[in-house]
């Protein structure tokens, strides 16, 4: 994705880590590990090294590390790595409430557990006695936010004292140390109305110091209004009326709720049941449930009628006590609808593109293709060493991508995926500085076209990679708004937090502005300009999107409205990096969505020789997620990971075998560029702090001596066999058998089923009766779909195929019936 990625971009890899099998997280005392490393978002940590080990307490059978230091406030997200292997589920998370040296302990039997605490010891204090106005609610929690904890206001809770709405906090520091600070209710929407923060200096007497909050700047109607687009069906179509569902976490009275809509692409807007654009919906109290401390959870349940096919439905929501006053939204918790959450979905009969089911993919690099064009090179970087080299343009451009498509066609793939070629400072393109002009290094618009005809003209599709979540901070719309702040036009086409220097960007990285996509001038800027550019003028068959869970999903819906406006047949899938939830969120939003969870199964099973029940469990809980229509792009490699034959340690036929079953598997396969010739890596990406990427980046190497002819001439036969194999592409899937190092499972249409068998051990002989639990099979033939001379024939009653090691086999029922019996 982009640059930095080494640290960055492996955290969004973790998400995914949630699909795959790892070792139990209920490890026990006598059987500890032997190494325990902290990784994680914040420096000094970070997602790579073993810089961080922790070490082993015998007599609590726990892991400690040394003092790690935090700045107060910043969000870390953590996780183990315990004998080189990631531990299983989402990222932990921890939030320090001042800075200062946190000691991380790591419990092997509730690996989960969040112990951290802070190491230093300070000889100043201070207390805070506030009393509060009588207006709070009885139920709220007051809170305090420092320049300590970076003025979060979730983090530091007050405790009450026995005196009626007096509430304390006993801090500690350095003596002398001045911090400054305001009161809350747990959110900075409700801190107390007091324009000049107070301030306060440790000391070591510790000094107490008496305040009074006399109002605050709104007060919470609800604990928590959350929605989390619980809509049914989820994919509507032009049938359904659709019903909406919130909970409510509440402890005063909630007896009412709304839900605003549109269908003709604007904001809905509205509040206490009176829509201001769109039109308002009843959200009535279903169901109410004591829980404990008085709090109560509440579903309100309304609905939006029933609505013609594409057209796009958003929607906020609010709910609200009838007798009091104010409204809180769901999700953000607002109390402005212009600051509510802008839930979507798009009314259709969702199907994804018939070619895209059948496609296979090659994803070309650009600048690391093939250099077509001496002439548009960065100059001096020859003279540098190759791994700084590796940082830098390498050369790569379109003329060498339009040079080479007939080697592309050639490997028998019918989709080429090129990566951006935005105008931006670096060579990987994901830091657009023009959205609409392709950057000098790489040609231009009308190579670009030549390009894209040329490979139609030879049968093929071209995708692009388009980046919708953030611009370089060398875009002219960011360095205005930088510059000019409110007085531009494009001031509230980024997020500036504090103008001019701090506003939202890709994961902290300041070079990586967010668009912000919810500004609707920004989101009719890239559907109605950029988006045409890519699609009508250069004529490209759909898009990778880079980041998609980054923008809105109804910034997806309009995003889908429009490409499918300009052509009905393009493919758009994008990169979710995240748990299969999340992933499957944006079905009939996007047509499909990297399967990066199978990603990180296939090099556990095959690079790594780990249990081929770990793909079973992916395979099938990929078919339980995803609709059918939502195409999952499988791959082994890409440009964000390392290459595959590097993780299996250079064996090709670890990768051939891989290869097989990814394009025998469900799926939309993708091959990154070099890897059918035997492409890796010329050093341990581990080995540095920096740039790791670069060396899953390397030169696609064109000389016949630098590529494994035999492993491209496998590529073009698996992709031959998908090619012909109509059951391979699109066929039902049903798993037949699986063990440690067999995994068998049928490809199947209404005209023919296949049986395809994947063998990571030994040679064996495999008895059908067995796998499909028949004592007899008579009267079936199975022919080999890769030789077709070889047949296998039951005798009397018997069924048996013989597998060599490390080898697959698919075979087609081409007499009899192979059923198999539950």
């Amino acid at each position: 994705m982009k640059r930095i990625p080494a640290i960055f971009i492996t955290l969004l890899m973790i998400f995914s880590l949630s699909n795959s099998s790892f070792k139990s997280s209920t490890a026990q005392a006598e059987s500890t590990y032997d190494s325990v490393v902290l990784r994680g978002s914040e420096s000094p940590l970070d997602w790579n090294s073993n810089n961080h080990s922790l070490r082993y307490d015998e007599a609590d059978d726990v892991w400690k590390s040394n003092p790690i230091p935090l700045v107060g406030g910043k969000k870390l997200e953590f996780k183990y790595v315990y004998d080189g292997e990631w531990m299983p589920g989402d990222n932990l998370t921890f939030t320090p409430d001042r800075d200062g040296n946190y000691i991380f302990t790591f419990y092997p039997t509730d690996e989960r557990k969040v112990d951290v605490t802070l190491a230093d010891e300070f000889e100043g204090k201070v207390t805070l006695q506030v009393t509060l106005p009588e207006s709070t609610p009885e139920w709220v929690t007051p809170t305090i936010a420092t320049s300590l904890n970076g003025f979060d206001y979730s983090l530091t809770p007050l405790e009450k004292t026995a005196e009626a709405r007096v509430w304390k906090l006993d801090l500690v520091g350095h003596p002398g140390e001045e911090f400054s600070y305001l009161y809350g209710l747990g959110s900075e929407r409700y801190k107390e109305a007091r324009t000049e923060k107070r301030t306060a200096t440790f000391s070591k007497e510790g000094a107490i110091i008496e305040d009074t909050v006399t109002e605050w700047s709104a007060i919470p109607i609800a604990e928590s209004v959350t929605h989390n687009f619980n809509h049914k069906p989820f994919l509507p179509t032009n049938n359904d009326d659709v019903k909406i569902t919130t909970m409510v976490e509440h402890y005063g009275r909630i007896d009412a709720g709304a839900v605003y809509f549109t269908i003709d692409g604007t904001a809905p807007e509205g509040k206490r049941g009176e829509a201001a654009n769109g039109e308002a919906a009843e959200l009535t109290v279903h169901s109410t449930e004591e829980k404990t401390n008085g709090l109560k959870v509440s579903t309100l349940i309304g609905t939006i009628p029933k609505q013609d096919n594409q057209v796009r439905v958003k929607y906020k929501l609010d709910v609200w006590n009838t007798g009091g006053e104010g409204t809180q939204f769901a999700d953000t918790n607002s109390f402005d609808p212009k600051e509510a959450t802008e839930f979507a979905y798009y009314v259709d009969q969702f199907t994804s593109p018939k070619w895209a089911k059948n496609a296979s993919i090659y994803h070309v690099f650009v600048d690391r293709f093939r250099d077509g064009n001496e002439g548009n090179n960065e100059p001096g970087n020859e003279d540098l060493p190759y791994d700084e080299r590796l940082k830098g343009w390498m050369g790569g451009d379109l003329a060498g991508v339009k040079e080479k498509l007939d080697y592309i066609k050639g490997l028998g793939v019918n989709t080429i995926w090129i990566s951006p070629v935005f105008e931006g400072p670096y060579s990987h393109g994901y830091h657009p500085a023009d959205f609409k002009k392709i950057d000098d290094h790489f040609g231009d618009k009308e190579l670009m076209k030549q390009l894209i005809d040329e490979a139609h003209a030879k049968g093929m599709k071209v995708v692009y990679d388009f980046v919708p979540n953030h611009t370089s901070d060398q875009h002219p719309f960011f360095e205005e708004a930088k510059a000019k702040g409110e007085g531009s036009p494009y001031y509230n086409w980024y997020t500036f937090t504090e103008w001019p220097d701090k506003y939202k960007s890709f994961y902290g990285i300041s070079e990586l502005p967010e668009l912000n996509n919810d500004n609707y001038e920004t989101r009719e800027y890239i559907l109605n300009d950029v988006v045409p550019f890519w699609l009508t003028e250069l004529d490209f068959d759909g898009f990778r999107l880079d980041h998609a869970k980054g923008p809105s999903y109804s910034y997806w819906v309009d995003f889908r409205h429009k490409v499918k406006e300009i052509n009905p047949d393009a493919f758009i899938f994008g990169e979710v990096w995240d748990r299969r939830e999340k992933i499957n969120s944006y079905a009939g939003k996007l047509d499909g969505a990297l399967d990066f969870g199978l990603s990180d199964t296939m090099v556990n099973v095959f690079a790594k020789d780990q249990s081929m029940v770990e793909l079973s469990n992916t395979v099938k809980a990929n078919l339980a997620a995803y609709p059918h229509e939502y195409l999952m792009v499988t791959f082994l490699d890409n440009h964000d990971k390392p290459r595959f034959l590097f993780e299996a340690g250079g064996d090709v036929e670890k990768l051939k075998l891989a290869a097989a079953t990814q394009f025998t598997l469900p799926g939309v396969p993708t091959i990154y560029y070099g890897t059918e010739v035997g492409l890796s890596q010329s050093k341990d990406h581990n080995l540095v702090d920096e740039w790791k990427d670069r060396y899953f980046r390397e030169m696609m190497p064109w000389k016949e001596e630098d590529q494994n002819l035999e492993l491209k001439a496998f590529y073009q036969d698996i992709i031959e066999l998908r090619n012909s194999e109509e059951a391979l592409r699109t066929g039902d899937f049903k798993e037949i058998h699986v063990n440690d190092d067999l995994y068998t499972f049928e490809r199947a249409t209404d005209e023919k089923k296949l049986l395809v068998v994947v063998n990571k051990g030994d040679g064996v002989e495999v008895s059908l009766n067995d796998l499909y639990n028949q004592p007899k099979i008579n009267k079936v033939t199975l022919q080999n779909a890769r030789n077709k001379k070889d047949k296998v024939k039951s005798k009397k009653g018997k069924l048996s195929i013989t597998i060599e090691a490390k080898t697959f086999a698919v075979y087609e029922v081409v007499k009899g019936k192979l059923v198999k019996a539950e």
